[in-house]
């Protein structure tokens, strides 16, 4: 099975005809027509069911196709990379991670980029979405893993999705904090809390607290960080947060605890690979962006995760 041969394979079943897939590949009819005969003497049964109308995928066909799908993208990806070693294109990798993405994740998908692209720089910037954002649309990122609310993705409607995965989002505290007690007053304790939360969730926040009809908080404090950082040494606040930061390792000596997310529910956030409609990943962008899907998969599994959800 050749390269090539895939690759006609793919254009006779996208254009349903010899003469269009010709067309396609600026190749001869006959060249067409040859390579899907040797394909399918090679793999010992007809791919298309043959008809006055053209060629359609039979059931062989249609089983090959997404292997076919998958192996002409690794040939170019693979052939880009190499020439782009080759020709000493590649330097650098300029990225953007969200601080939610699990330390061992990134740990894993780094050492498995390093194998690979050994003499790559990888230059790592803040990966929060408002920092994220301009260095998206203005191409000062190679690969950019962005967590995003719902009530954010009318900014991101110009950009590519590409989601990894569904956080629980909700409130944060302190241990021991009232608003935890399962029969808290939680109004009251919302409206006299000082709160925390980023720049451009405070619209969300003060519009959810109202509709949950708390007309306004008594105290609010906006970060341009991680709000959950904020918790240490404030008493009594409430953090508006992913909650996996209550089972992450880097917040173990905080006592965080979060409230049971169906007392206040709020809706998901996405952590999401973005980039600029039109522009395709660098082959080696898209090997760390392969590398960090595969490790975050594998941590996912290893045990259960109470706030996380693959997408």
């Amino acid at each position: 099975m050749k390269i090539r041969q895939i690759e006609v394979f793919l254009a006779v079943a996208e254009t349903g005809g010899v003469r269009r897939a010709a067309n396609r590949l600026c190749i001869t009819q006959s060249a067409v027509a040859k390579a899907i005969s040797q394909l399918e003497a090679e793999l010992g049964c007809p791919l298309f069911d043959r008809s006055a109308l053209g060629l359609r995928l039979n059931e062989a066909g249609q089983s090959l196709l997404p292997y076919a799908e998958s192996i002409a993208s690794n040939a170019t990806r693979a052939a880009a990379a190499v020439a782009a070693c080759a020709t000493g294109r590649v330097t650098s990798l300029r990225l953007a991670i969200t601080p939610t993405l699990p330390e061992e994740v990134l740990s894993a998908a780094v050492q498995r980029f390093r194998l690979r692209f050994p003499a790559v720089k990888l230059i790592f910037s803040s990966g929060f979405f408002s920092d994220c954002l301009p260095k998206i649309l203005t191409d000062r990122l190679d690969l950019a893993l962005v967590m995003a609310g719902r009530h954010q993705h009318e900014e991101l409607t110009s950009l590519v999705e590409e989601p990894l995965c569904a956080l629980t989002q909700g409130v944060v505290a302190g241990k021991g904090h009232p608003v935890l007690a399962p029969d808290s007053d939680l109004k009251t304790l919302f409206s006299k809390a000082e709160w925390l939360t980023t720049v451009q969730d405070e619209v969300f926040l003060i519009r959810r607290l109202h509709d949950f009809g708390v007309t306004a908080p008594r105290c609010l404090t906006l970060c341009d960080y991680y709000t959950v950082d904020a918790l240490n040494g404030t008493s009594g606040a409430l953090s508006l947060s992913p909650l996996c930061v209550v089972d992450d390792p880097r917040y173990a000596n905080r006592h965080l605890e979060a409230l049971d997310p169906r007392r206040f529910p709020l809706p998901p956030l996405t952590v999401s690979f973005f980039r600029q409609k039109g522009v395709e990943l660098s082959p080696t962008a898209d090997y760390m962006r392969f590398s960090i899907c595969d490790a975050f998969k594998e941590w996912f599994e290893k045990r259960h995760r109470r706030f996380v959800q693959p997408l």
